[in-house]
């Protein structure tokens, strides 16, 4: 057997020597050249055919412009798109909280040391109780009653300097209705001199009480309890309230603190309750730094935003605005603040409730998109097919800055990007650039080029 095959293998060696003989002795005309001869030819066409696969020319004088012969551009099937202006981002979704407004809360304080001896009260349901938290109160309600002994000194201070200045009055006029000589002018002047302070010390004890923001009620009835003692009458009712200072609510709005009872001891440092007008929120939501230069460049008058509350998946939208970014960036989670405030008048909201809120962003007019498959890199650089002739099938090849990349389609400079210090050439709105077989063509372009310097250096 190993013989067989060994005879075998020789044969055929012999064979192709033969042929390889035959064709060195009757050339290209022989039955073996034109075998062989003909292998070549088919070999060759191969390769001229795959080389005009992507035939392109270059235009001349413009050497990143091709042009298609209309047979290869058929072939190819190139197909284009036209740019289209950048769509508006999605929506950014913000979570956050609301809060009570610092500017709508008020602490309020007595301002004198003394007893806490009176709360106001609230009709409630079927009874009059003492005022709690959760309350809604009015401007000017009355929310305290505070006995301080400063407040009666003040009083009886204003009653003495009533007094006194009408009796020095009453004296002036005794000297002056006395007998020419009858009075020394030095006591007249002494008794005009008299009176004058009088009236001195009881602006500045009215002005006191003002200034300690008594009503004008509460001052009227200090002057009624001068002229009644100086009728000799009193009344005592005036006894119980002759040192008692109320406490009003400055704003309308909500009790959200009541700290001390009836009968505690208190200071002008002491807050007896927080009230807020919740009748507005603050919303404070957390953005990342990376989505800040969107929302500072909206315009004040656009810097609108909705608010869901998380807790209740079937509420409406409550439409706020927001005003402030703050400077600040939080190292941990790298998020900024950012301050609005949303109407509650209806009271659906509740201070601290966990919220998200919802801001459109308008469309970038210094953007442009195109498809993912427009685009070129090479080197570090983009680059796309735009087409400049449709009759002539001519495309230069333009390079463009990327600025967002996303699944399907690219976020690329625009015509007005330059102006903003977007580097590159710019697409317009309406041109069409190629989507298939870009980096074919490309390498095209680069071999065209090559040829056409070749020839030109020819």
């Amino acid at each position: 057997m190993k013989r067989r095959a060994v005879a075998i293998v020789s044969a055929v060696v012999v064979v192709l020597l033969a042929a390889a003989a035959l064709v060195v002795r009757g050339g290209s005309e022989g039955f073996a050249g034109k075998f062989f001869g003909r292998a070549r030819v088919h070999k060759a066409e191969r390769a001229s055919s795959k080389a005009r696969e992507y035939h392109v020319e270059i235009v001349r004088d413009r050497p990143d412009t091709i042009r298609f012969p209309r047979e290869s551009f058929q072939s190819l099937n190139i197909r284009t798109v036209e740019v289209e202006p950048a769509p508006p981002p999605e929506p950014l979704r913000l979570p956050g909280r609301v809060v009570v407004d610092p500017n709508r809360l008020l602490l309020v304080h007595s301002r004198f040391s003394g007893e806490l001896v009176r709360i106001g009260t609230v009709q409630d349901r079927t009874e009059v109780r003492t005022l709690r938290y959760g309350d809604h109160v009015m401007k000017g309600d009355l929310m305290a009653v505070v006995w301080s002994k400063e407040i009666g000194e003040k009083k009886s201070e204003l009653v003495d300097a009533v007094s006194k200045l009408h009796a020095d009055k009453k004296t002036l006029d005794r000297m002056k209705s006395a007998a020419p000589g009858a009075v020394a002018l030095l006591k007249i002047i002494e008794a005009e001199r008299n009176v004058q302070a009088d009236q001195i010390a009881l602006e500045k004890a009215e002005r006191t009480l003002r200034s300690w923001r008594l009503s004008e009620k509460e001052i009227q009835a200090v002057y009624q309890e001068a002229a009644d003692v100086e009728k000799g009458e009193s009344d005592p009712e005036n006894d119980k309230s002759w040192a008692e200072l109320e406490i009003r609510a400055p704003i309308t709005g909500t009790i959200l603190e009541r700290n001390f009872n009836e009968g505690a001891m208190i200071d002008p440092d002491d807050v007896l309750f927080q009230v807020a007008d919740l009748s507005q929120l603050m919303v404070v939501a957390s953005v990342y730094e990376e989505d800040l230069p969107a929302l500072r460049r909206l315009d004040p008058a656009h810097r609108n935003w909705k608010i869901d509350l998380k807790s209740d998946p079937y509420d409406q939208p409550i439409e706020g605005t927001f005003e402030q970014t703050g400077p600040i960036i939080d190292p941990k989670v790298h998020t900024g603040v950012v301050l609005g405030w949303v109407n509650n008048e209806n009271m659906t909201l509740a201070a601290g409730q966990f919220i998200t809120a919802t801001i459109e962003l308008p469309a970038d007019p210094n953007l442009v998109v195109i498809p993912t498959a427009a685009l070129i890199e090479e080197g570090g650089l983009s680059y796309v097919f735009v087409e400049t002739d449709a009759e002539k099938h001519e495309f230069v090849r333009r390079k463009i800055v990327v600025t967002r990349r996303g699944r399907r389609n690219l976020f690329v400079c625009g015509a007005s990007a330059p102006e903003q210090g977007c580097g590159g050439d710019s697409l317009r709105v309406g041109e069409r650039v190629i989507v298939t077989s870009v980096l074919e063509l490309s390498a095209e372009l680069e071999a065209a080029r090559s040829r056409h310097e070749t020839a030109q250096n020819n």
